[in-house]
């Protein structure tokens, strides 16, 4: 920001605490649309009663208007049955959107937004599902862009620049904004109305030129499950909106996986500097979007200003905003915690503020959950090797973790502890573990984590669980380390259990001591030789058991 707009800043800041009173005003900017009918039928089809075969494809047609900026597909109605699926492709897009029987529904029998005029379907029907078909009734086509009624930019000049933050996403087709928070859900204003017809985009491209919007990929396209709206949409500082989204029918994953991001959240008031990051409305001055528009349209920009007397349940700032930032979180810019939610716009060019509701809001609060989650874990495995188990998880936050209990539980013993791992603390970066445990015999085995907070709460994680199989042959391996003083350790393995005898014999022959002798199970052994009684020198090892026998040569240096 230059000496002039920092100075107006300043000033602008003095005439915002005179006059909170402005009028002010909720801030969507709907996605103008409008639905053209469309038939394409694909017919019935019947898998080919191969059991374990793929699905194939029966049915490809293409969906093709004129001169349309985007689309989406309204199917009127599908059976999918249990391994059939659809496909939906387009030239502009590196990824098809599939849906199956339960997206499908999950989408409310709509498709992900397409970019351009044309798409193709394809059909796959599962090898054991009959009478398999999907219909299209009509289609979704985006329209051109227009004037928004309304400005809130504060001051003479629009201050908002292009941001890329990975937690922040465009709610359509209400045209707010929402954002991740810790335990996945997602916030945006209680305005911007949910329904079953209401998706979320991360990562969304430039509009055209003239402010037309377009959209990611299927793979960054979410539906919102709008049975779990919870919201308020009164007076300013109680405005707010919670809710959940379904898996992405490309990738399966969560927006807080697939983005690996999320703003933490603060019950605070007193930010010096208030930044709000969303899908205004924008174009080239004087309007910047109230008239004409440009690629900037209802993309990702933000802003940063003073806090202007924030109180109670509402924040007041002088931030720039625009139609579409509904939704917005309310940014610490010190912090990066989330401090609420914008809602209202208020500034002009010559006063004002533009508002939004604190976390101090009671029932907001409530319904984030405080958006805690101590961790959270995104996957937890094992893999079995020929005597030890390597046993790894990765978690996407902790918040005051005081570490992980790994406890292990055989046929034949209870849970115990085999190890404790200290945690990261608190971070919202992903943080890899592996432990080894060692010296396992054969045999199936559990796992499981106990996930321990500094004030000494815990959690228990699923249980995993390892077979570690008998060797397949008897082998002797090479003793290590070789040249050794005064130690060294020898490791076999028993296909079955068997008498077993392992002696140290000197290059005359002469047996110098007994290793091991009596009975071992099947499996995977070792045992430490302790040489301190030999001199240097060069001397065979020898394994007899069942009928294996094995010789191999060490080397003592003293």
């Amino acid at each position: 920001m230059n000496s002039y707009l920092q100075f107006f800043k300043s000033t602008y800041l003095l005439l915002a605490v005179f006059t909170l009173a402005t009028e002010s005003y909720s801030q969507p900017a709907e996605i103008p649309f409008h639905v053209e009918p469309y038939v394409l039928e694909s017919g019935v089809y019947n898998g080919n009663g191969e059991m374990g075969s793929l699905a194939v494809k029966v049915f490809s047609g293409m969906v093709q208007l004129h001169n349309v900026p985007w689309l989406q597909l309204h199917f009127s109605n599908a059976n999918l049955g249990s391994e059939s699926f659809v496909l939906i492709k387009s030239s502009i897009y590196d990824v098809p959107q599939r849906l199956d029987a339960v997206s499908i529904e999950q989408w409310n029998y709509f498709s992900a937004f397409f970019n351009g005029s044309e798409v193709e379907i394809e059909l796959y029907v599962g090898p054991m599902d009959n009478n398999i078909f999907i219909n299209v009734a009509d289609v979704v086509v985006g329209d051109w862009a227009s004037a928004s009624p309304y400005l809130s930019i504060c001051g003479p000049t629009d201050d908002r620049i292009a941001s890329d933050d990975p937690a922040t996403a465009r709610l359509m087709t209400i045209g707010c904004t929402a954002w991740i928070i810790p335990n996945g859900k997602i916030v945006s204003a209680g305005h911007c109305t949910i329904s079953s017809g209401s998706y979320i985009e991360f990562n969304v491209p430039l509009s055209l030129s003239n402010g037309t919007i377009q959209h990611p990929g299927p793979e960054d396209q979410y539906a919102v499950d709008a049975s779990t709206w919870i919201h308020a949409s009164g007076t300013i500082g109680n405005d707010w909106g919670v809710f959940e989204v379904f898996p992405n029918s490309v990738t399966g994953l969560m927006p807080k996986v697939a983005q690996n991001a999320y703003f933490n959240l603060a019950q605070d008031l007193g930010p010096d500097s208030i930044r709000i990051t969303g899908y205004g409305v924008d174009g080239p001055p004087p309007g910047y979007g109230n008239g004409p528009r440009d690629s900037t349209n209802q993309t990702q920009q933000t802003d940063v200003g003073p806090n202007v007397g924030s109180s109670g349940t509402t924040m007041r700032y002088v931030t720039d905003t625009q139609g579409g930032n509904s939704g917005s979180p309310i940014i610490d810019e010190l912090t990066g915690y989330s401090v609420g939610v914008h809602t209202h716009g208020g500034c002009t060019s010559s006063g004002g503020n533009n508002n939004g509701t604190s976390l101090f809001n009671s029932a907001f609060w409530a319904a984030v959950d405080s958006g805690i989650i101590p961790v959270e874990l995104t996957s937890f495995n094992a893999v079995g090797y020929d005597d030890y188990t390597e046993i790894s998880w990765i978690t996407i936050t902790e918040t005051n973790n005081a570490g992980f209990s790994l406890e292990r539980k055989s046929s034949n013993t209870d849970w115990n502890e085999i190890a404790f791992i200290s945690g990261s603390g608190t971070t919202a970066e992903p943080q890899a573990y592996t432990f080894i445990d060692e010296k396992v015999s054969v045999g199936i085995y559990s796992y499981r984590l106990k996930q321990i907070d500094l004030d000494g709460t815990f959690e228990y994680s699923q249980v995993i669980e390892v077979d570690i199989t008998a060797p397949s042959s008897f082998v002797l391996e090479q003793n290590y380390p070789n040249p050794f003083n005064p130690t060294t350790t020898i490791k076999f393995a028993l296909p079955v259990e068997t008498e077993v005898q392992l002696s140290v014999y000197n290059t005359i022959g002469e047996k110098v001591a007994e290793v091991l002798s009596g009975t071992l199970k099947e499996g995977y052994h070792e045992v430490l030789f302790d040489a301190a009684a030999l001199t240097s020198g060069t001397y065979f090892y020898r394994l007899e058991a069942n009928e294996f026998v094995d010789v191999k040569k060490m080397l003592i240096l003293k």
